[in-house]
C-alpha cells in the first residue's frame, strides 16, 4: 500500500431538507452526491455509488448471502410464506419481528412498525391461511406520552402478546423522547384491544429525559438502550397461572460503530491491521472521515452512515476482535460488541420487575458477529428452548439460532450453527416466535426479506416452518 490511511478521504456534508449533499475527495478524485432523503435505502444507494467511485465495499444487500462451505446445490428448506405483501395501506414495512399467539379464536400476529404513524399492526387468521388486518395497538395520535412519535423520529419495534389470566399483555420497544430505547407494557381485554399502556417504561435505557420529564428513579437502568422484550410464562409446577419472566437484549451494538470510527481517526495505523481487503480498509477510512457529521444526525441515520463499517468488521470478526484487544485503546468498544440477553421475573401484575436480574445468553459464536437479539422461549419435551437472531438485521448474514436449558434462566447451551440462514429465495430470516399449529404441533414464525432488499423500513414477509424437538437439538422440517 502506498496510501496513508490518515486523511485518505475528505468529506463535506450538509443537510438538505430530509436528505443531504455530500462532497467526497479521495483516491483518484472528487465527487458530489445528493441524497434525496434520509431513509436507509437512500444511504445504501449512496454507498453503492461511493463504492464504484472510490473502491469502498459494496453493501451486502447488493451482493447476497455470504458463501458457505458445502452450501452449493443444496435443497432449499421448506419454509412456507404466509404474508408477502402489505395487507393494509397504513402498514408501511411489512411484518418484521413477528410475534404469533394462538388463541381460542385462531392466531393473532403483531409486528414492528418502525416510524410509521400507526404503531404495531394487529392481524388475525382463523387457519394460518387467511389473514385480515384488525387494527393497530397504538393508532396515530394514541401512542403513549413517554414515546417519541412521528416519521424519522419515533421507533416502535418488536411487540409481543401473552395471555395472562383473563387479559392480554403486550411488551414492546419504543424510543423515548430523549432518544434512548426503552421497553413498555400495555394491557387489553382481547388481542384486538383496546390497549392501555402503563404510562411509563417498564424498563429503561436512560436515567434522565432531556425534555424535562424525569425518568422513574425506581426503574432498572441500562446504558445503550434496551430492546426486544419477551414475556415467558413458566407453567411447569407453578400454581396461580405460572411464573412470569421478562427477557430482553441490551442494545449496545448501536454504541460501538461511531466510537470505533473515531478511534480510527486518531489511530489510522489500526486500519491495515483490522482489515485484510483493500475495500474494507477504504471503508474504514471513509467511516472515520464522515464520523463527525454522523454524530450530528438522528439516531437511525447514525446507524445508516456506519453500516458499511459494521459490515467490514463483521467480515473480519475474529481478526478485528484480536486487533482491538491488542490495541489497548478499545475497552469500551469491545464491551459494546457484546449484546447480552438478560431476564428477570415479572411481578404478578406485570407492572414491575422483581428478583435477581440474570444474564442468560451472549454473542460468542463467530456467525453471530456483534449481536444476538429477539429472544423467544418455549418449553418443549420438558426443556426450555431459546430462539434468537444473530448478526446484522439488514444484511443476508442475519440468521436464527437456538439454545436449550433445563431451567428457564439457564444455563443455556447453543447449537453451534444457525438453525435458519439466508437462502436464494429468502434473505435474513430473523426474530422468531413459536406457536402451536392447527394440530398442536410447534411452528416457527419469522420474517425475511425478498432477495436484493434489506434494511430499515424495507418490506419483511411473514414465513413459517415446522419444528422437531429432540432431547438436545431442534430441527426445521
Amino acid at each position: 500500500m502506498t496510501d496513508t490511511r490518515a486523511d485518505l478521504f475528505r468529506i463535506d456534508a450538509v443537510a438538505d431538507g430530509e436528505g443531504a449533499r455530500i462532497s467526497v475527495a479521495g483516491p483518484g478524485g472528487a465527487r458530489d452526491y445528493v441524497l434525496p432523503g434520509g431513509e436507509h435505502k437512500d444511504y445504501l444507494d449512496f454507498f453503492r455509488a461511493v463504492a464504484g467511485d472510490f473502491g469502498v465495499r459494496v453493501p451486502h444487500v447488493y451482493e447476497g448471502p455470504p458463501a458457505r462451505p458445502g452450501s452449493g446445490g443444496g435443497k432449499e428448506p421448506d419454509w412456507r410464506p404466509l404474508i408477502t405483501e402489505n395487507l393494509h395501506p397504513r402498514i408501511l414495512a411489512g411484518y418484521g419481528d413477528p410475534a404469533v399467539l394462538k388463541t381460542d379464536e385462531g392466531w393473532y400476529l403483531v409486528a414492528t412498525s418502525n416510524d410509521a404513524p400507526d404503531a404495531f399492526p394487529i392481524l388475525h387468521s382463523p387457519d394460518l391461511e387467511r389473514w385480515s388486518h384488525v387494527g393497530f395497538v397504538f393508532p396515530e395520535g394514541e401512542a403513549p406520552a413517554w414515546t417519541a412519535r412521528g416519521r424519522q423520529v419515533g421507533d416502535f419495534w418488536a411487540p409481543e402478546m401473552a395471555r395472562v389470566g383473563d387479559e392480554y399483555w403486550l411488551c414492546y420497544t419504543a424510543r423515548q423522547r430523549n432518544n434512548a430505547l426503552a421497553i413498555g407494557l400495555a394491557k387489553a381485554p382481547s388481542p384486538a384491544g383496546p390497549w392501555r399502556d402503563l404510562g411509563r417504561p417498564l424498563l429503561t435505557g436512560g436515567s434522565v429525559n432531556t425534555t424535562g420529564l424525569a425518568d422513574d428513579p425506581d426503574l432498572p437502568v441500562h446504558s445503550g438502550g434496551v430492546i426486544d422484550a419477551h414475556i415467558f410464562i413458566d407453567r411447569a409446577g407453578e400454581a396461580g397461572g405460572g411464573a412470569r419472566y421478562l427477557f430482553w437484549k441490551l442494545d449496545t451494538n448501536g454504541v460501538w460503530p461511531r466510537p470505533l470510527a473515531g478511534l480510527l481517526r486518531e489511530r489510522p495505523e489500526l486500519i491495515d491491521r483490522l482489515f485484510e481487503a483493500e475495500a474494507d480498509r477504504r471503508t474504514a477510512a471513509f467511516a472515520a472521515a464522515i464520523q463527525p457529521w454522523a454524530n450530528r444526525r438522528r439516531p437511525m441515520e447514525r446507524f445508516f452512515l456506519m453500516q458499511p463499517l459494521i459490515e467490514a468488521v463483521l467480515d473480519n470478526w475474529p481478526r478485528a476482535l484480536r486487533v482491538l484487544e491488542e490495541s489497548g485503546a478499545a475497552g469500551e468498544i469491545l464491551a459494546a460488541m457484546r449484546t447480552p440477553i438478560h431476564a428477570r421475573r415479572l411481578a404478578a401484575d406485570g407492572e414491575s420487575l422483581v428478583g435477581e436480574e440474570r444474564l442468560v445468553l451472549t454473542n460468542d459464536l463467530d456467525w453471530e458477529g456483534h449481536l444476538i437479539e429477539g429472544p423467544w422461549v418455549t418449553r418443549q419435551n420438558g426443556r426450555y428452548w431459546l430462539f434468537y437472531a444473530g448478526n446484522d438485521f439488514g444484511t443476508p448474514a442475519y440468521g436464527i439460532g437456538v439454545a436449550v436449558a433445563d431451567h428457564v434462566l439457564g444455563p443455556y447451551v447453543k447449537q453451534r450453527e444457525p438453525l435458519l440462514r439466508s437462502t436464494p429465495s429468502w434473505w435474513a430470516p430473523g426474530h422468531a416466535s413459536v406457536a402451536e399449529g392447527p394440530d398442536g404441533e410447534p411452528l416457527l414464525f419469522f420474517h425475511a426479506y425478498v432477495p436484493g432488499t434489506g434494511g430499515y423500513n424495507a418490506f419483511r414477509a411473514l414465513l413459517m416452518a415446522r419444528l422437531k424437538f429432540g432431547a438436545d437439538r431442534v430441527e426445521v422440517l
